[in-house]
């Protein structure tokens, strides 16, 4: 049977409830958000790693306690990088949702993020072209805000850190977005229709696990099906694919700093990246130059 922490997800309604961290949006709303012109500024907190059960139920749950402390999950997250758009400073772009949060991304490809700067380049241009058609005045209509965005980096680590305490003091919230296939991927696994906004599936099969140089063997849990069904190939040739499972990425984060949790298997995890991002992730940083990768306590809003 699957392990216990990464749940049960071969059918219909069973990829894991991230602990009430979804707002009821889907990633259509937020695609469908992405024109609209006005800017902004917040006061971010400082980076923490706050237990996610004190975040999803809004009480204060002392540190510690679980089988994983916050800073050894913060280990295990930074090698992966994730991807935002931000201006050439670094300030991060948001939108304006229907339900009237402002929300910043951060995407777990490059190809994603790519993708839907692109889409809101293109949107906004629209938008703009047609309220000029319909003889507004040009200089309330502005001009297209993704024109100067870029494309920029933020450990993966970094990025939680700002969902779960984005969720505690509730101004700008922050999420994690994967990309439209590999939500399609986990969607045909569990049988739903759509994936509410902020989870992230990941892939994985039981009882396969990749040797570490140290000479560990770990659990690996892919952002990507193909690349989980790959390595499987490179490694059991000769043998049957096995079922492919799916559990998402905060409902084990909770599990890993849960109280009173046991189940050593958590602490045999390992979290794959998606091949390119390593090399994006320094794309990234030479693009930006001396500029920040990631600003806090600055934003951009989009409506």
């Amino acid at each position: 049977t699957p392990r216990s922490f990464l749940g049960k997800t071969s059918t219909a309604g069973d990829l894991p409830n991230s602990n009430k961290m979804e707002t009821g949006r889907t990633r259509r709303d937020f695609i469908q958000s992405l024109t609209g012109i006005v800017a902004g500024v917040m006061v971010a907190p400082s980076l923490i790693l706050p237990t996610p059960q004190a975040i999803a139920a809004g009480e204060e749950v002392p540190e510690g306690g679980g089988l994983m402390s916050a800073a050894n999950v913060a280990d295990l997250l930074h090698p992966i990088p994730t991807f935002t758009i931000v201006d050439a400073k670094g300030v991060p772009f948001t939108v304006v949702g229907e339900d009237a949060r402002v929300t910043g991304y951060f995407f777990t490809t490059y190809p994603e993020a790519a993708r839907v700067l692109q889409l809101a380049k293109a949107s906004s241009d629209k938008a703009i072209s047609a309220a000029k058609a319909e003889g507004q005045d040009p200089d309330e209509v502005g001009t297209n805000p993704w024109e100067k965005a870029r494309i920029s980096t933020v450990p993966l680590d970094s990025a939680v850190t700002l969902v779960y305490k984005s969720f505690r003091t509730k101004g700008v919230y922050f999420k994690i977005a994967p990309a439209e296939e590999d939500v399609e991927d986990a969607l045909a696994v569990t049988g739903e229709e759509d994936l509410s906004e902020g989870k992230v599936p990941l892939f994985y099969y039981e009882d396969f696990t990749l040797d570490r140089k140290d000479g560990t063997s770990k659990t690996p849990l892919y952002f990507r099906k193909n690349e989980l069904e790959k390595e499987w190939r490179r490694k059991n040739p000769k043998e049957e694919t096995p079922k492919l499972m799916v559990t998402e990425l905060f409902s084990v984060l909770a599990e890993m700093v849960k109280p009173g949790q046991t189940d050593e298997e958590l602490c045999n995890l390992a979290f794959v990246a998606p091949k390119e991002s390593e090399k994006k992730q320094q794309e990234c940083l030479k693009k930006g130059g001396k500029a920040p990768a990631f600003v806090i306590g600055q934003r951009i809003v989009v409506l």
